[in-house]
């Protein structure tokens, strides 16, 4: 089952690329051993899910890494040799002994890359399928998860099946020549569909120690899923990554307060807050760990964000209808896609002070009425705070700004309320935009 985002969404979570040239999400993960690992990784990221089974079994396989049961023997030459070999779209080697030994003698007197490649792929082959029968008995032999005892299923068949069994048989310091014809035959021939799939098997399980190593070095944790039929979310101790001695926040949604109102002075951290929070759901519907304590979630259908809304030059609109069209296009989502995680980051800021209170007020009323989805929306017009009152699915929330000795301290933790400080005129005055003003009055 698909999670829908779309790609304005990634953007602003700095999942592939980002708009503030801060460090994408997914580099942080890439600790595999092999290329193939690490395209996987990209793979797995291109594909949240809303599957509660999928999801909950690659987190146990991440897990059960964690254990330490297993460390992979696996390396990036050592696959990329297999792998160029399986895509080696040269004649296969014949597998009679005349042929076999005509090739053997005319690569020894006239070395060429195509007999290379066919045997440091057949040898890295050998070497690995060793490797997967000792992981296949730790697999078999501990209280591995269903997700990982499955994939060892498929790897068994494939290594099973009589042409491959018989010449995996064979150590790779005692292949010989003869032996190169034969296997080229079986596995780039006969079973190249069943090595290239098994060669995926293989790149899963990289990735899954891979995640296990980041969730342990990082201090990330492991996502849980809650199947119930209402939207909530706990999240501890949460925090974006990136940023230097971070301060963490935890979250408490439940159906009763899906709306979350959020205000705060400018640089007090909501935008870090908000992308941090859409970030942690993103990964969790991924089956990644998370940069918090801990976290547990019941299952959306999708997210859609405007967080970093670019202005549309192009296409000749102005902000604030391209906040308009975005609206809309959240509002088609609720409406066609379940329950669905949704964050504005100060809405309707393209507009005048009275249409954005209008405007933000109209769709903010009717959002609350859609209780099956999560809303995160933060705003400077803290004005809206009296007329939403009424609504008790509505929770304020404020990140804390205060001042001392006359200059303002932000301690970028979230509480309950509304934010009453007004660092506008604070940060004007601090840069002493009117003296130079005043000054180039004089000047001329």
């Amino acid at each position: 089952m698909k999670f829908n985002i779309d790609q304005q969404s990634l953007t602003d979570l700095n999942i592939f690329s980002s708009a503030s040239n801060a460090e994408a999400i997914v580099g942080i993960f890439k600790f595999t051993k092999t290329i193939g690992g690490k395209e996987m990784i990209y793979e797995m990221m291109r594909n949240p899910s809303s599957d509660i089974k999928f999801l909950s079994n690659r987190v146990a396989a991440i897990s059960w890494f964690l254990k330490g049961h297993i460390i992979l023997e696996l390396s990036n030459n050592q696959l990329d040799l297999i792998e160029h070999y399986l895509k080696h779209n040269k004649r296969h080697l014949k597998g009679n002994i005349l042929d076999a030994t005509v090739d053997f003698i005319k690569n020894k007197f006239s070395a060429g890359a195509d007999y290379y490649i066919v045997e440091s792929g057949l040898k890295n082959f050998l070497k690995l399928a060793q490797f997967l029968e000792e992981y296949l008995k730790v697999v078999s032999n501990t209280d591995s998860p269903e997700g990982l005892k499955l994939q060892a299923k498929r790897m068994v068949e494939i290594l099973a099946l009589p042409a491959i069994r018989k010449m995996i048989s064979i150590k790779p310091q005692k292949l010989r020549f003869y032996h190169l014809s034969r296997l080229d035959g079986v596995f780039r021939k006969q079973h190249k569909k069943e090595m290239t799939e098994l060669l995926r098997l293989v790149y899963e399980l990289d990735v899954y120690e891979a995640l296990a190593y980041v969730t342990m070095h990082k201090g990330l944790s492991l996502p849980s899923y809650s199947e119930s039929n209402s939207a909530n979310l706990s999240i501890k101790e949460l925090y974006y990554p990136g940023i230097i001695n971070a301060v963490t926040n935890n979250v408490e949604i439940q159906e009763h307060n899906n709306m979350t109102f959020l205000t705060g002075s400018n640089m007090a951290g909501k935008s870090s807050f908000l992308k941090a929070t859409g970030l942690c759901v993103y990964l969790a519907h991924i089956g990644f760990p998370v940069f918090a304590k801990s976290m547990r979630t019941t299952i959306f259908n999708g997210m859609i964000t405007t967080i970093n809304l670019p202005d549309n030059i192009k296409d000749g609109l102005s902000h604030y209808y391209t906040e308009v069209r975005r609206v809309k296009e959240t509002a088609l989502q609720l409406r066609d896609g379940g329950r669905v995680f949704v964050i504005f980051d100060e809405l309707f800021r393209g507009t005048n002070v009275k249409d954005a209170f209008d405007a933000s007020l109209l769709i903010m009323n009717e959002l609350t009425q859609v209780k099956s989805s999560v809303f995160l929306i933060s705003t400077h017009i803290v004005e809206l705070a009296e007329e939403l009152k009424t609504h008790k699915n509505v929770s304020f929330k404020y990140m804390d700004t205060f001042f001392e000795h006359d200059r303002p301290v932000f301690t970028y933790k979230l509480m309950d309320g509304i934010s009453k400080e007004r660092l506008g005129m604070y940060i004007v005055k601090n840069e002493r935009i009117v003296e130079i003003i005043q000054e180039a009055a004089r000047n001329h």
